[in-house]
């Protein structure tokens, strides 16, 4: 495995809902970041805020928490429901 020895870096989960009937959970990087481009517009200042912490909570610059709180904000800004757990 290339890259980080310590395995791939989670977060407390998140369930958006991603259909009419349908919320999705994740509690990675590449679980955030493929619910932002699909979700969110990339015009968005709070996307662009979501989607460099995803690359600097991937490369271990940046906490969890943070992260995670900048993902659920994206997703508010775009109109998505969030289930916080």
């Amino acid at each position: 495995m290339a890259g980080h020895a310590s395995g791939m870096r989670t977060i407390r989960p998140v369930s958006y809902q991603e259909t009419d009937s349908r919320f999705r959970t994740v509690n990675d990087a590449n679980g955030m970041g493929r619910a932002l481009m699909e979700h969110c517009d990339p015009a968005d200042p709070a996307y662009r805020q979501a989607a460099g912490s995803c690359i600097a909570f991937a490369e271990g610059t940046v906490t969890p928490e943070q992260v995670r709180a900048d993902f659920i904000q994206a997703l508010m800004s775009a109109g998505v429901f969030v289930r916080e757990g």
